[in-house]
C-alpha cells in the first residue's frame, strides 16, 4: 500500500512540475539550410515559470527528426548548458537550445553539414524539451515544430551558351553574360559573382578554371546579366588553313581564302552566394555555390570563317593542340 502512495506520490509531483512551467515553441515554415545563420527570426522557444519564487535549473533536450521519424541529431545532455529560471519568462532562440558545439548528428545529415555547412533539403520535424540537470529528467512538455528546407537549383549560365562563336570586333565592345536566378526565390538576398578564365595553350577548360588568373571578377546583385567590355586583342592562338582542310563544314571558296584564324576561348562560370558571402546552396548541392561552368570562343576577323556549330572550334583547337 504505501509503494502504491508513493509512486502515487511521484507521479502528482511530476505533474506539478510540468505544470508549474508552460513552453512555446515557435519555428519558422521555411528557415534557411545553415543552421549556423539561425537567429532571433527563425527559432523561438519561450519558457514561463509559475512556481513563484522557485528557481529552476534545466538543460534543454533537442531532438531533430526527418518527416519520416529518422532522427537527424540530438542534445548531447551531458556537454549541455546548465540555465537557471526564476519566477519570470526567460526566451531562448536557436543559438540557445540548437548549438551546433553539443548537437550530434549522424548520417548524411553529419556528412552534409561538415561538407557544406547545410543541413540537405527536406521535411524535418524540431522538438524540445526541458530535462533535469544530473539525471535528465523531463519536466516540461514536448513541444514539436515541422518545417522545410528548400531544395534550391543554383543559377545556369545562359549567354554566351556553352561553345558558342563570338565575333571578336563585338566582342571587343562588349559581351553579354545572362543566366537563370535561384529557383525557388530565396527568402534572403543572394549575390552572384561571374568570372571568366582564358584557356590557355595546350589547357583543358577546367584546368584553367582551377589555375588561371581571372581576367574578370564581378559582384552583381539584383540582376542576373552583366556586360563585360574586355578591350582585349583576341589574338592568342593561330589555327592555320591546312589543319581544317578535312572540314566539310566550310565550302572550296571559304577553304581557298582561308590563310589563319585568331581563336581566344574562355571558360566562365556563377558563384552564388548570400548575404555573408557564403556560398548558397544547400546540403544536396556543391559546397562552393558554382554553377556548371559555359565556354565560349572569339575568332578575330570573320570573314575569314564561318560560324559553324560549336564542334566547329572544338575540331579547331584539337587540331592546334596536334600541331603544337
Amino acid at each position: 500500500m504505501k509503494k502504491i502512495f508513493l509512486i502515487a506520490g511521484i507521479c502528482f509531483t511530476s505533474h506539478v512540475c510540468l505544470a508549474q512551467l508552460t513552453t512555446t515553441l515557435v519555428v519558422v515554415p521555411q528557415p534557411p539550410g545553415t543552421l549556423i545563420n539561425w537567429g532571433t527570426k527563425e527559432l523561438t522557444y519561450i519558457i514561463s515559470n509559475q512556481a513563484g519564487s522557485v528557481i529552476r535549473n534545466f538543460i534543454v533536450k533537442a531532438e531533430l527528426k526527418e518527416s519520416n521519424g529518422t532522427v537527424v541529431a540530438t542534445t548531447n545532455l551531458a556537454k549541455a548548458r546548465v540555465r537557471t529560471i526564476g519566477p519570470a519568462t526567460l526566451i531562448l532562440y536557436a543559438a540557445d537550445v540548437i548549438p551546433l558545439e553539443v548537437m550530434v548528428f549522424t548520417g548524411r545529415h553529419k556528412t552534409s553539414l561538415e561538407r557544406t555547412g547545410k543541413l540537405p533539403a527536406g521535411n524535418y520535424e524540431l522538438c524540445l524539451q526541458l530535462v533535469t540537470p544530473i539525471d535528465f529528467l523531463p519536466f516540461s512538455e514536448v513541444r514539436c515544430r515541422n518545417f522545410t528546407l528548400a531544395a534550391f537549383q543554383l543559377p545556369i549560365p545562359m549567354m554566351p551558351a556553352n561553345e558558342q562563336v563570338l565575333d571578336a570586333e563585338k566582342a571587343q565592345t562588349s559581351v553579354m553574360f545572362r543566366w537563370t536566378p535561384v529557383a525557388p526565390r530565396p527568402s534572403e538576398l543572394v549575390k552572384y559573382i561571374v568570372t571568366v578564365f582564358e584557356i590557355l595553350d595546350r589547357q583543358t577548360p577546367m584546368q584553367a578554371l582551377r589555375s588561371n588568373q581571372p581576367l574578370l571578377t564581378k559582384e552583381i546583385i539584383g540582376t542576373t546579366q552583366y556586360i563585360w567590355q574586355p578591350q582585349l586583342s583576341f589574338a592568342k592562338t593561330k589555327v592555320w588553313a591546312d589543319d581544317i582542310q578535312a572540314d566539310s563544314l566550310y565550302s572550296k571558296e571559304d577553304k581557298a581564302v582561308m590563310d589563319s584564324v585568331d581563336v581566344t576561348t574562355f571558360i566562365w562560370t556563377i558563384q552564388t552566394v548570400d548575404s555573408r558571402g557564403v556560398p548558397f546552396g544547400d546540403g544536396n548541392v556543391n559546397s562552393d555555390g558554382i554553377s556548371e561552368p559555359n565556354t565560349f570562343t572569339v575568332i578575330r576577323d570573320r570573314r575569314k570563317i564561318k560560324t559553324g556549330p560549336p564542334a566547329t572550334i572544338l575540331y579547331l583547337n584539337s587540331m592546334k593542340n596536334r600541331r603544337n
